[in-house]
């Protein structure tokens, strides 16, 4: 009896944000036409936000040049699939020039914050966390207030028959910030503080790439974690920035600090990654560099918190409580994202709610660990980040 409860119990469907499928030989053009029909009322709503803060911050000529810089640095069947966008959409709001700019809100310099945790088990499985914490508030027509979880989806991709990524998404954003290729790899984004777009655009003008796009593009071509990560380090960025990685491999896991091209700081840190041979069984990446002191409280209180923890802990239900933990978890935080190469798995949840119910293995019989209540951030935490979201609010436009 004990087994049944237990099986029925994983057989429970969690709270689910949408999900969405696309088949990769369904022309370019018409891809994203079920998801841009589904958050038509949203795209409009958006768009008046966006082009209000683009066109306070950046001149007409700045954003052709940005246009100029964009249309070159992308694969082709990208830009095709941005007009077919444009063409459902049918609004001087969304033209494809401005849905390109609107995926390059990074090397725009749109502020994000993020924290990333790659954990190993004891036979070598990595489990991906991931915090996305960012906020973009716009009105829709009847006075209400959204922000990107009210938007959040998550978009699979088909070839030929077969399912190779899932993909955490926003409406009109075609490239990956929050990605996992199927047996092979997962990718994560994260907020470097010497993001610039002035130095970003020079550094494009000089070849450099904006990264959403064509991850996406190497997610679709690289099946295995050792090349796609050779490959991303050794591309030329546009923007200073963090990539988290791991692998469908045994204690396949690293995380990339970003410079931007074609600079290589001697005090960036190098490539981390998790080291069985030396205990390494996890590696934690917020928005500032393991080498130097930390930027906000969230890293050095997260360090402090696995120092607790042992390896034989370790599975998708420790990854939901860390990540989730309130030295990560915080006003901004849009969506978070677990997802383990190895197996499969992924799943999403927006901020208010609450981590999915997983078996828990412990020493002894199989137990349920059936107590997870949404995370009420305490008084002193939402101080802590107060300021920083006060400035987001403002950069937007919205106030504080």
């Amino acid at each position: 009896m004990m087994c049944r409860n237990l099986l029925f119990l994983l057989a429970m469907p969690a709270a689910a944000v949408p999900s969405f499928d696309i088949h990769l030989e369904t022309a370019p053009e018409l891809r994203w036409a079920e998801v841009t029909k589904y958050y038509m009322k949203d795209i409009l709503a958006m768009g008046e936000t966006f082009n209000r803060t683009l066109h306070s911050k950046f001149t007409v000529d700045s954003l052709k040049e940005w246009v100029d810089v964009l249309n070159s640095k992308v694969p082709q069947y990208f830009l095709d699939e941005l007009r077919g966008m444009e063409n459902i959409i049918n609004s001087p709001l969304w033209t494809a020039d401005h849905i390109l700019l609107f995926n390059h809100l990074y090397e725009l310099e749109s502020p994000t914050m993020c924290s990333g945790l790659l954990a190993a088990q004891e036979d070598g499985t990595v489990i991906h966390g991931r915090n996305m914490d960012y906020s973009f508030l716009y009105k829709m027509p009847d006075g209400s207030t959204h922000d990107w979880p009210d938007v959040t989806y998550d978009v699979n991709f088909w070839r030929e028959g077969k399912k190779i990524i899932t993909m955490v998404g926003w409406p009109l954003l075609v490239g990956a910030h929050t990605a996992m290729r199927y047996d092979g790899w997962t990718f994560e984004q994260n907020t470097r503080t010497t993001n610039n777009h002035s130095l970003n655009l020079e550094a494009g003008k000089q070849g450099a790439s904006p990264f959403s796009m064509n991850i996406r593009h190497l997610l679709q071509t690289i099946p295995d974690f050792t090349t796609a990560l050779a490959k991303i380090a050794s591309t030329n960025w546009m923007a200073p920035q963090y990539f988290i990685m791991a692998g469908a491999g045994k204690f396949e896991g690293a995380v990339l600090t970003i410079d931007r091209a074609p600079e290589h700081l001697a005090t960036t840190p190098p490539i981390q990654r998790i080291n069985a041979s030396k205990g390494l069984w996890h590696v934690l990446q917020t928005n500032d560099d393991v080498n130097k002191l930390s930027l906000d409280p969230r890293r050095p209180l997260t360090e402090i918190l696995l120092a607790t923890k042992d390896q034989r802990e370790v599975n998708e239900n420790f990854v939901w409580d860390m990540i989730r933990a309130p030295t990560l978890f915080n006003p901004l935080t849009a969506f978070t994202w677990v997802a383990t190469p190895a197996t499969g798995y992924h799943e999403t949840i927006v901020h208010s709610e609450s981590p999915p119910q997983h078996l828990m293995l412990l020493e002894g019989p199989l137990t349920v660990q059936d107590s997870r209540k949404s995370i009420k951030m305490s008084d002193q935490w939402r101080q802590l980040f107060k300021r920083p979201l006060a400035r987001y609010q403002m950069l937007q436009g919205t106030g504080a």
